[in-house]
């Protein structure tokens, strides 16, 4: 639907249109009118090093929750430029751009996070609740993404973030 047709016309076509524009732009003297003769190839979906079968592999990746629309952007250029070959899992399993998605490495990811000593200022300031603890959720969410390389799934981080929180901090209001 929607999503496959935004992929296609913006992601694979802008990568398409690159790869057909010269590497200078149309040659000196020469206005941008003229320039379709200095073109690579036509701007084309049958010029795409990614055929309909690896497209539709990495637009069920999307779709599947496995990577995220960042990770996915990647994989393409990847799939486009250096590997042709490869279905995108493939890619995303060499690259580690998978999301973790499992509760339990979630919550693990961010127990680890959360109660490392170089965050035992913000800890605290979280337990004493009130106005800043948005502020300090917002900073360990930022501080699992690093650690876990944009790779932990957001919306699952962010529940097994706040089920951690209750735990450590029970009571804990703004």
């Amino acid at each position: 639907p929607i999503v496959i047709s935004n992929w296609l016309c913006n992601d694979l076509f802008a990568l398409i249109k690159e790869s057909a524009t010269t590497k200078d732009g149309p040659p000196e003297g020469i206005d941008t009118a003229e320039s379709q003769s200095s073109l690579n190839h036509p701007i084309s979906v049958k010029h795409s090093h990614v055929d309909a079968v690896r497209f539709s592999s990495l637009i069920t990746l999307i779709l599947k929750g496995v990577v995220s629309t960042t990770q996915a952007k990647k994989l393409l250029q990847v799939m486009y430029k250096d590997d042709h070959e490869s279905l995108p899992m493939s890619i995303a399993e060499v690259k580690g751009w998978k999301l973790i998605t499992n509760p339990v490495e979630l919550r693990e990811l961010c127990r680890s996070v959360v109660t490392d000593e170089r965050q035992a200022k913000q800890l605290e300031q979280y337990r004493k609740g009130g106005k800043h603890v948005r502020k300090m959720i917002k900073f360990f969410k930022g501080k699992i993404m690093a650690e876990s390389k944009g790779n932990a799934h957001p919306e699952g981080m962010a529940q097994a973030l706040q089920d951690l929180m209750e735990e450590i901090a029970p009571g804990v209001e703004e």
